[in-house]
């Protein structure tokens, strides 16, 4: 009677202890060797000199050297020496799970070249011995430590150890040989008969795997000799999925960097046969291949990638979405959750199969579902999924939070009706804890929102404003108060938003603070009604204790004071110069003016700025002249084959040419006009080629452009050695009826190795706009050929290309601050706009856009230069400053349609009306 009760208590201890022991979470994991201290360790060593050798008590110390080492504990050179010596007195132990030990050990002691030979006769004895083991882990551990003079020694075994019979031994030496392949790639060569002999005859998947690295690593520096592998390897079965893994990864890598007829039939189609492979990896390998070429064909439409069909692919990944697997799960939504980012209507066909996972019991699993269904999912369908995603965002990390947050944004541009609940969404993950990261991309998502759907911009303003209530990032909350000054202004009522940017400039610190007078003073800039109200806001920090903030105060309310009086009406036009970011000219240029104003000796005179040219304008004539005059270091009159100057004194050279580029160009000018005034360089074009690079005398044409003159620059270089050329000119014709010349100059003399500049001044005799007349003008130079010897010569003409006015001429390109383009755009107002339709001879859209900008020569605003992956149709935003420093902004929309090819929506907007007609009609 006692032994049942006896042991159902023995059973419930045990239960007891167990339930005890389980309780992982409610304790805290303690490291038992984070206590470890390097010189007790070493002391106990000694150990490894025992007669006879303790296995047990040398395996526990050997793992603890090899935490503290893996921890990146130093060790001295005579501590290393001690050990090691100690080791190696454990190579005469029969213990295997020690002599792995060893192995391990030596593999990560840095040993020096006196140790290594003595480490070598060991492993060398080893690798002669009769024991696969040893022998195996030998041979990996020789390539960690063997010296390249010393690898040819070991040929011999190496090459015996590849044919092995065993599997380690053989797969261990195939390991070797990719690790000394960095090192002795000669050595490692002279095995392929092996290596090959070896991967064809092979079962065993391991070594399969190991041939096939090697080879391949052999084969990657000759392109024609990988090709001819992999497609070889491509028509043959291998045995080991593993290693046809890795073959569906090389012939992937092949088609991916380069594209060949018959090596793509090929391997299009090993890859669709490996889609009906017996193991689940090797066609989920080939899937994601297809996947990938996917992504990279961009010219591919609907289901095919480089012509070929591949509705099996995302069939598989269909079929694995459902798979018990949760590792096959995964791997599946993943490869479709990139495949959705370029191709979402491929991803689209598997989203029955997708929510079921939305409930799956891994929240990786579950967040990559529901972002690919953001991705690809119907309008219909975003409530739902807006509610599946709020109930496990605070179970998932913030890399996955932000996934989320991205294909919410996409999905809200993609469905703009839905965007009051994608925003709420939204804004109640801004009010949650997070880190930086993820609050940015939230922040950055809400800004792109509100500048492309209208309707949704005083919703996410309002959004905005509470977040800043509580915002801990002081980054984020200067970027939100930047982006409240240009967009409050253009709301229904602005003044409910001041609230919330004064609350800023009392409770913040100084970098918010000042950020909050900016927002401010914008809004009253473009709102009278409240320009009191503002300055009365702004006059209650006047005693900030910040210089910063203090000054800026300052500034806006005296500004501010001259605007609300009637009588001062002059300070507003001030007021809307004095909040832009950009000088009206350029600093560089103020600066030489400056030194040029008193080198003259005109101190007494008042410096004039009106005549300085802009920012962009200078750039691009220092720009010009630099790019033409650092070619080469030699002058005008320099013999070629002379020795080049420092690289010191090249960049000194280059500095003084570019500071003195406007002053020598204005030098030329004069003596051309004779005196008469053509007013200051507004902008000076990009270098045009009018010869080939390789031709006898080489031409380039440089267009600085004025507000009613083109002065055309003729630079010529002379290519033919014993050739000299005199009297150098540029001969124009064909445009008589809108321009006259009144200016020109030669080249006296031209030798072989020089080059020079010949100008032509051409004024605009129509009484219209300087950008009235585009087209060709015939061109060709003049000049008298003497061959060496011969004093008189004879008169040449070489014809050249037509030199050509084009609308992009008369625009200097000039970009504006990230987010600004909006707000410029809307100030010039709908009265000033110029549309036209337009018909494009471009075959993609990228083509398209690049077209016109280069077409218009403006600079992209707002990052619109470049196109997104997978759209048909794009919004290009473009700034620039017309001749006569017009400013001017275009917006065009470009799309590729089935039945009218490359179309676009071309709209501009100007104050000179001539302005706005001529870009408009410039693609035409």
């Amino acid at each position: 009677m006692a032994t049942p009760s006896l042991k159902e208590a023995i059973k419930d201890k045990i239960t007891a202890t167990l339930k005890e022991s389980l309780k992982t979470d409610e304790r805290d994991f303690v490291n038992p060797w984070s206590n470890e201290d390097k010189a007790a360790i070493l002391q106990k060593s000694r150990c490894f000199g025992e007669t006879p050798i303790d296995a047990q008590k040398c395996l526990d110390l050997l793992t603890r050297v090899l935490y503290i080492l893996q921890q990146g504990e130093k060790f001295s050179s005579e501590e290393l020496q001690g050990l090691f010596f100690g080791v190696t007195k454990l190579f005469q132990t029969t213990n295997s799970r020690l002599r792995r030990m060893v192995y391990l050990i030596i593999k990560e002691l840095e040993l020096d070249p006196s140790e290594v030979f003595i480490c070598i006769a060991c492993l060398t004895k080893d690798i002669n011995g009769k024991n696969d083991s040893y022998k195996a882990n030998a041979i990996r551990v020789l390539s960690r430590v063997l010296d390249p003079a010393n690898a040819a020694a070991f040929d011999r075994y190496l090459k015996t150890a590849i044919v092995d019979k065993n599997p380690f031994v053989s797969s261990s030496a195939l390991v070797c040989g990719i690790h000394l392949l960095r090192s002795v790639p000669d050595t490692v060569r002279r095995w392929v008969n092996e290596i090959q002999t070896k991967y064809d005859n092979s079962n065993h998947a391991m070594v399969q795997f190991h041939a096939l690295a090697l080879i391949y690593d052999l084969k990657k520096t000759d392109r024609l000799a990988l090709h001819k592998v992999v497609t070889s390897l491509a028509k043959s079965q291998l045995k080991s999925p593993m290693a046809e893994c890795l073959l569906v990864r090389y012939a992937t890598h092949t088609l991916m960097t380069e594209r060949e007829s018959s090596i793509e039939k090929t391997l299009m189609s090993y890859l669709d046969s490996c889609l009906r492979h017996k193991s689940e990896m090797v066609t989920y390998e080939a899937a994601r291949a297809f996947c990938q070429l996917a992504a990279l064909d961009k010219e591919g439409l609907g289901q095919t990638v480089f012509g070929y069909d591949i509705t099996h692919a995302t069939t598989i990944l269909q079929i694995f979405l459902t798979s018990p697997k949760p590792v096959i799960r995964f791997g599946a939504i993943r490869t479709l959750s990139v495949l959705a980012q370029q191709r979402p209507q491929m991803a689209a066909r598997c989203n029955c199969d997708m929510e079921p996972l939305l409930s799956d019991s891994n929240r990786n699993t579950a967040t990559l579902a529901l972002t690919t269904l953001l991705k690809t999912g119907h309008e219909s369908n975003v409530e739902r999924l807006v509610k599946q995603i709020t109930t496990f965002m605070s179970d998932i990390s913030d890399v996955f939070k932000i996934e989320v947050v991205r294909a919410v944004k996409g999905l809200c541009l993609q469905y703009p009706n839905k965007y009051k609940v994608l925003m709420g969404f939204l804004s109640s993950n801004l009010r949650e804890d997070g880190s930086a990261d993820f609050k940015t991309d939230i922040v950055d998502a809400l800004l792109l929102i509100i500048s492309q759907i209208p309707a949704a911009r005083e919703v996410g303003l309002l959004h905005l404003c509470e977040f800043i209530e509580d915002c801990e990032y002081s980054v984020l909350c200067t970027r939100i108060l930047g982006f409240l000054g240009e967009e409050v202004p253009s709301t229904s009522v602005p003044s409910k938003y001041i609230r919330f940017i004064y609350n800023r400039l009392i409770l913040e610190n100084a970098l918010v603070r000042a950020a909050a007078v900016d927002a401010l003073a914008k809004i009253a800039m473009r709102c009278p009604s409240l320009r009191r109200d503002v300055l009365i806001l702004l006059q209650f920090g006047q005693n900030d204790n910040d210089d910063e903030v203090r000054d800026r105060i300052s500034l806006y309310s005296s500004v501010l004071e001259q605007c609300v009086e009637q009588d001062k009406e002059q300070a507003k036009s001030g007021f809307q110069a004095l909040m832009s970011t950009e000088m009206p000219f350029s600093l560089d240029a103020l600066y030489d003016g400056l030194v040029e104003h008193i080198s003259c000796g005109n101190q007494d005179s008042p410096f004039d700025v009106s005549a300085l040219p802009s920012e962009d304008a200078y750039k691009a004539t220092v720009q010009a002249q630099a790019a033409l005059q650092v070619e080469t270091t030699k002058k005008p009159g320099a013999q070629m084959g002379k020795a080049a100057p420092s690289a010191a004194a090249a960049r000194q050279e280059a500095a003084e040419k570019q500071a003195s580029a406007n002053a020598e160009l204005a030098r030329v000018v004069a003596e051309l006009t004779r005196g008469v005034d053509i007013g200051a360089v507004q902008h000076t074009c990009k270098p045009t080629p009018l010869t080939e690079s390789e031709a006898e005398y080489t031409v380039q044409c440089i267009k600085h452009m004025y507000k009613r003159h083109v002065v055309l620059e003729m630079y010529v270089t002379n290519t033919v050695e014993g050739v000299t050329l005199s009297d150098v000119e540029c001969r124009l014709s064909g445009f008589e009826q809108y321009w006259k010349a009144i200016g020109a100059s030669a080249i006296s003399n031209l030798d072989y190795g020089q080059n020079a500049s010949a100008f032509v001044v051409l004024e605009n005799i129509t009484g219209e706009a300087a950008g009235s007349w585009t087209g060709p003008m015939s061109a060709a130079l003049h000049f008298v050929m003497k061959e060496d010897g011969d004093d008189l010569g004879y008169e040449d003409d070489y014809p050249v290309e037509q030199v050509s006015i084009v609308v992009g001429d008369y625009i200097c390109a000039r970009g504006l601050p990230q987010g600004q383009f909006k707000s410029v755009w809307e100030q010039m107002g709908a009265e000033r706009e110029e549309t036209q339709k337009l018909s494009l001879n471009y075959k993609s859209l990228e083509s398209a856009v690049e077209g016109v900008i280069a077409n218009l020569n403006m600079e992209p605003c707002d990052k619109t230069g470049k196109v997104e992956a997978g759209v048909r149709g794009h919004t290009l935003l473009l700034s620039g400053t017309f001749l006569g420093g017009n400013s001017c902004l275009v917006r065009a929309l470009v799309g590729m349609n089935a039945e009218y090819g490359c179309v676009a929506k071309l709209s501009c907007r100007a104050n000179n009306p001539q302005v706005r007609a001529f870009v408009a009609r410039a693609l035409m």
